[in-house]
C-alpha cells in the first residue's frame, strides 16, 4: 500500500509535570506507552478537531478544541512498521489536575491508560517516535 495517510497525536499534560498515555494492546508496539491518537477523517472539521475527537475515542475525555497548541509533526520515513507512510501532526493540552481524567477509560486499541510522570520516561518505553515529543516536554 503506497500512501499517505494523515494522523493526530493529542498529549494530554498534567500540571506540565504528569503526562496521559496509553499502554498499546496491538502490534506493532504492543505493550508499549503511545499516544492516544488515530487517522484524520474526510469530515474532520479541522486538524485540531480531528485531534479531539481521537483523544475522545481512544480515552472518553472531552476537550475544547481551541485548547489544543501545536507542537511538532512526526514525519519520519520509518516511523511506522504498518503499510503506508503516515504523517502525524501532535498538539498539546495541558489540565489543572487528574480530576478531570477520572473518568476516562481505555478504548479497544488500548490495554490501559497510564498516567506517568513525564521526567520517569525512558525511550524504550515509548511506541513509534513518541520519544521525541517526551523529549520535547522535558525540556520546557
Amino acid at each position: 500500500m503506497n500512501e499517505i495517510l494523515l494522523t493526530v497525536d493529542p498529549v494530554v499534560t498534567i500540571n506540565n509535570e504528569k503526562i496521559l498515555l496509553i499502554k498499546r494492546a496491538k502490534e506493532p508496539f504492543m505493550e508499549k506507552f503511545a499516544f492516544p491518537g488515530g487517522h484524520v477523517d474526510l469530515d474532520d472539521i479541522d486538524i485540531r478537531h480531528a485531534c479531539a475527537r481521537e483523544l475522545q475515542e481512544e480515552t472518553g475525555l472531552i476537550i475544547d478544541p481551541k485548547d489544543l497548541v501545536f507542537l511538532i509533526i512526526l514525519d519520519g520515513l520509518n516511523r511506522d512498521p504498518r503499510p503506508g507512510r503516515r504523517i502525524s501532526i501532535v498538539y498539546k493540552i495541558n489540565l489543572p489536575s487528574e480530576e478531570m481524567l477520572k473518568d476516562c477509560k481505555a478504548d479497544s486499541d488500548a490495554k490501559e491508560l497510564i498516567i506517568k510522570n513525564i521526567d520517569e520516561l525512558k525511550s524504550d518505553d515509548m511506541a513509534f517516535d513518541h520519544w521525541q515529543v517526551i523529549e520535547m516536554l522535558k525540556i520546557k
